[in-house]
């Protein structure tokens, strides 16, 4: 059986909602399984299966294991081989509790590790509808650390600018018969798609893939939150032409939770992939001294630049994730480009909580990524190997954010970089 057991799983009845878009990505949280033998990502051979760990485990319930094992200790135990308790009794107990250091968290089951990291993630994070300033104001969103620093917001396109996305809706229904594969295989989360560019194994990634099920199903949450409050309808709403070709979810569409996950997955592997081979100057370090500026990201190579190979193919892939949704019938372009920035913005939020310690973090610079007023939305949707530029992007200080201090989410950084070291 493969180590891949419990993710796919998850993953596999998350598919029976059809396309339940961002929601299948909880079944990422892999690291939130118990992927092999009961929480191990790498299956042990003759202890897989209901009779071996799983079953002992209880994460697959087996009422004749409990019972026989409960027959084997009344033997073990019975007559004179019967448990010195008194000298159990005897042992003198520790002057004090141990500290919570990194061998004590890895010794934590993956799932409950997630549980750790998500409460690391959303310390101080607020996400709320903005106060309309007049009636035509459109409805906004923001996503906030602490009470003053924004990082996101996304501002909800007009029904006219919606309906003028249609005609780009229907044109896409066109290539439904040749992306069929591809769009279905997509529902879920799209694991084998990064590993085939970021050569992911789950015996020698497996805090990589931990990290990225914790960040996927983050993102998820986030996401919905979003979609929650601006409340956005999908293109069927709009025209019965629109027929998708899968089920539409039910809830809103902008925006976009595949485009969201798809970004924020190659962002934070491509971070992964670069720390881990001695780039250690984030995007956001190199812009400590200019965040009043607007971002120009021509300047900056290595990092955050689709010339590298890797983000590249993974930006690319996020693109085509994307697009497909559309393709679908399930979302307008301008979902996508919602998502390509919410992905974004919150894989580097994200890396900054993993790496505590950087400094353009720690002092207070946080990004904000709006979709403004000014662009209409007619048109507007991600462009294949054109990164975010100054038209999205905003670079603040804010000398008023909380400390991102963590403990799960860093350690786990730390053992995924080392990984990269081998890839």
């Amino acid at each position: 059986m493969s180590g891949w057991g419990p993710m796919a799983a998850a993953a596999g009845s998350a598919g029976s909602a059809g396309s339940a878009g961002s929601a299948g990505s909880a079944g990422s949280a892999g690291s939130a399984g118990s992927a092999g033998s009961a929480g191990s990502a790498v299956p042990i051979v003759g202890l897989d299966g209901v009779m071996g760990l799983p079953g002992y485990s209880g994460l697959v319930p087996n009422g004749m294991l409990a019972n026989g094992m409960t027959l084997a200790r009344d033997l073990l135990t019975s007559g004179g081989v019967m448990l010195d308790i008194a000298g159990v009794r005897d042992k003198k107990p520790p002057d004090k509790l141990p500290e919570v250091v990194d061998h004590t968290i890895e010794r934590i089951q993956p799932n409950v590790r997630a549980a750790l990291a998500e409460m690391e993630l959303f310390k101080d994070v607020n996400i709320e509808q903005t106060s309309a300033q007049s009636a035509t104001d459109r409805r906004a969103v923001t996503m906030k650390l602490g009470t003053s620093t924004s990082m996101v917001t996304l501002r909800a396109p007009t029904a006219r600018e919606f309906s003028e996305q249609l005609e780009t809706v229907l044109s896409y229904a066109d290539l439904r018969a040749e992306r069929a594969n591809e769009i279905l295989s997509q529902v879920v989360p799209q694991t084998a798609y990064w590993s085939s560019i970021a050569g992911l194994q789950p015996e020698q990634h497996r805090y990589s893939l931990e990290l990225l099920g914790i960040g996927l199903r983050f993102a998820m949450m986030v996401t919905m939150k979003f979609k929650l409050l601006l409340n956005c309808p999908r293109p069927h709403e709009y025209n019965h032409l629109v027929q998708p070709m899968i089920l539409s979810p039910g809830y809103a569409a902008y925006p976009s939770g595949h485009s969201t996950e798809a970004y924020f997955a190659a962002e934070l592997l491509s971070a992964l992939h670069n720390r881990a081979r001695g780039v250690e100057r984030l995007l956001l370090e190199k812009l400590s001294d200019q965040c009043s500026d607007r971002l120009d990201l021509s300047k900056y190579k290595g990092d955050y630049r689709p010339e590298s190979a890797l983000r590249g193919q993974l930006h690319r892939l996020a693109f085509r994730i994307a697009e497909n949704r559309v393709v679908a019938g399930l979302h307008f372009p301008v979902d996508s480009l919602a998502g390509q920035l919410l992905g974004t913005g919150l894989a580097r939020y994200f890396v900054a909580r993993c790496t505590s310690g950087v400094k353009v973090w720690n002092g207070a610079a946080m990004k904000n990524l709006a979709i403004d007023d000014s662009p209409s939305y007619g048109n507007a949707k991600p462009t294949l190997d054109v990164t975010l530029d100054s038209k999205y992007m905003d670079c603040q200080n804010h000398t008023d954010a909380p400390t991102l201090d963590a403990k799960v989410l860093p350690l786990l950084w730390s053992k995924a970089c080392r990984e990269w070291h081998r890839a």
